[in-house]
């Protein structure tokens, strides 16, 4: 008996979900459609793959090595799906960004692509948080931080420098010995650079918003640190550097996307785009 593609796929599901009730939720189909395949591929394949254990399905000795080679081939068969709806229709793509990186550095160049990608719907996630690129909560991730994942790519696309700025009429009337510092909650060296150059009690805020740590420079509140592409010209703010010296730092940018999804043609396009707007 010839061996079903779509057998080894819910072979694959199966093994991931461990019982047939999960697994036809996950493939939306009636756990009897589930069984009846998983039964098919034994008898194609010769071989018993799973142990029942009450409800739950553990693969054998030899299930366990038909697994390893599946694990590609199911892979491969969702990848020429979504090729294939790719072509046939719109489609999705999902790219995760923190917020002011979404606003005010990707959404200026959005209408261009839009005009000339419209089988493409951009899905954009603005969260502080990460967003899981294994489990498919996004396509694509714009990341401050390299990952270190092995099956995940990461393009360096720019570095964000940081400085301190402040009102003008702050820097004018207040001595330097009494401004109040407005931080950001950076991690690793960078934060550890800011505790470095600044005392404990000449900080009198610190955040892990950029903008809400403008919106307290813009109201005169204090020196507050901010990258260096939130600042306009129309602001009025000016550098600001603290008495105890400057502070040098630029953290990296990266694009982020799984190694399985780099050659999907959409997916490839709004990479594209989002190197061309976000290069320096």
């Amino acid at each position: 008996m010839q061996t079903d593609w779509n057998d080894i796929f819910f072979f694959t599901v199966l093994v991931e979900q461990e019982t047939l009730t999960a697994a036809a939720a996950a493939l939306d189909v009636r756990h009897t459609t589930v069984a009846r395949r998983i039964a098919r591929l034994e008898q194609s394949l010769g071989l018993r793959l799973f142990d029942r254990l009450g409800k739950r399905y553990r693969l054998t000795a030899d299930g366990m090595r038909v697994y390893q080679h599946a694990r590609g081939v199911a892979h491969d068969i969702r990848q020429f799906d979504r090729i294939a709806r790719e072509s046939a229709q719109c489609s999705d793509v999902v790219v995760s960004a923190p917020p002011l990186i979404a606003r005010e550095l990707v959404m200026p160049h959005y209408a261009a692509f839009a005009r000339s990608h419209q089988h493409i719907r951009l899905t954009l996630f603005s969260d502080v948080h990460f967003s899981d690129l294994h489990t498919g909560q996004a396509d694509i991730a714009l990341r401050m931080a390299r990952p270190t994942a092995d099956d995940l790519v990461a393009r360096r696309l720019r570095d964000v420098p940081y400085h301190f700025y402040a009102r003008s009429d702050y820097v004018a009337h207040t001595p330097r010995a009494d401004w109040g510092y407005l931080t950001l909650n950076l991690p690793g060296v960078y934060g550890a650079q800011i505790a470095a150059l600044l005392p404990p009690e000449r900080v009198i805020f610190a955040g892990n918003d950029c903008a809400v740590v403008k919106a307290a420079v813009m109201s005169g509140a204090g020196v507050g640190l901010l990258p260096d592409y939130l600042v306009q010209p129309q602001d009025g703010l000016v550098r600001a550097t603290p008495d105890t010296g400057e502070i040098r730092f630029s953290v990296p940018l990266y694009l982020v996307l799984h190694e399985s999804l780099r050659h999907l043609p959409n997916v490839r396009a709004v990479a594209d785009f989002l190197v061309a707007a976000l290069k320096v």
